[in-house]
C-alpha cells in the first residue's frame, strides 16, 4: 500500500522536473537590462528592450523619470508632440508599439523636478536583419600530396532535451514497475 502512494508522487516530481526542462529556455531568452546615459541613440525593434533610466534623473535631487516627452523641432520651448508614460524608470519595458512611429529625441520628465534638459535620448528604427552572400574562396590543390582530414568536434545535446528524454524513460520505468 505504501508503494502505490509513492508511484504518484514519484511521478508528480518527474513532470515537474519536465516542465522546467521546457520553461527554462525560453526563460534565459530575456535580454538584460540596457542603461541609458544622455544622449545615447536607441534602436527600437519588434522585441522588446528594457531600459534603465536612472541615469537620466536629475543628479541633484534624483527623482524617479515619470515620462519622456517629444517636442516640437527637438525644442523644448516648442510644443509637446508626444508623451510616453514611464511606470518605472529602473525596468522600462519598450518595443515598436511603444513609439507607434513617432521616433526621434525625446527629453526625460520627473514630476517632482519638471523637465531635465540634458537628459534627452533619441529613439530610431533599428534596421530589419539583411541577408549577406558569403562568397567561398576555390583554391587547388596538388593531386600528388595527401591531405590533412580534420575530425570534426562532437556536439553536444542540449541539457533541455537530454531532461526531457531522462524524464520520459523514467516514466516509463514507473509505469512498467506499477503494472508488476
Amino acid at each position: 500500500m505504501a508503494y502505490e502512494k509513492l508511484a504518484p508522487r514519484h511521478l508528480l516530481v518527474i513532470l515537474v522536473v519536465l516542465s522546467l526542462a521546457l520553461v527554462v529556455p525560453a526563460a534565459a531568452q530575456d535580454t538584460g537590462t540596457r542603461l541609458v546615459k544622455p544622449g545615447e541613440t536607441i534602436e527600437v525593434g519588434a522585441e522588446p528592450i528594457i531600459l534603465d533610466l536612472i541615469g537620466l534623473r536629475n543628479a541633484s535631487s534624483f527623482n524617479a523619470i515619470t515620462e519622456l516627452r517629444k517636442y516640437q523641432d527637438d525644442n523644448p520651448a516648442k510644443s509637446i508632440q508626444r508623451v510616453v508614460g514611464v511606470p518605472k524608470d529602473s525596468y522600462f519595458k519598450i518595443n515598436v508599439y511603444t513609439f507607434k512611429g513617432h521616433y526621434g529625441r525625446y527629453f526625460a520628465y520627473s514630476k517632482e523636478d519638471g523637465l531635465i534638459h540634458e537628459s534627452s535620448i533619441v529613439f530610431v528604427h533599428a534596421s530589419p536583419p539583411t541577408v549577406t552572400e558569403t562568397v567561398a574562396e576555390v583554391t587547388e590543390t596538388p593531386t600528388g600530396t595527401p591531405t590533412a582530414t580534420a575530425t570534426p568536434e562532437p556536439t553536444q545535446a542540449a541539457l533541455p532535451g537530454v531532461i526531457a528524454v531522462a524524464a520520459l524513460g523514467i516514466c516509463g520505468l514507473l509505469a512498467a514497475a506499477r503494472k508488476r
